[in-house]
């Protein structure tokens, strides 16, 4: 699945999941969305990663969950694209 989607694709897809996950706020490929200034408590950043297995038909390793990996929708669509090439 990830394969056939560009990359504005799977930006505008992980935005919404992260979207509705935190009701509707806006988010960029930029926001941060774990860390000290990060968005999403832990909880929501579990349900983020639980929601991207699902959505993209993949599993995240233990060494995929990491900051690099996962602070903000562009990272994760980085991070999708060099697992997917």
């Amino acid at each position: 699945m990830i394969e056939k989607m560009d990359r504005w694709q799977l930006e505008h897809k992980v935005a919404q999941i992260v979207q509705t996950l935190l009701g509707s706020k806006e988010v960029s490929t930029e926001t941060t969305l774990l860390g000290q200034h990060g968005i999403l408590d832990s909880v929501t950043a579990v349900a983020l990663i639980v929601q991207l297995e699902e959505t993209f038909e993949m599993s995240f390793g233990d060494e995929d969950l990491t900051m690099d990996n996962l602070s903000s929708v562009g990272d994760i669509v980085s991070f999708l694209k060099k697992i997917t090439s």
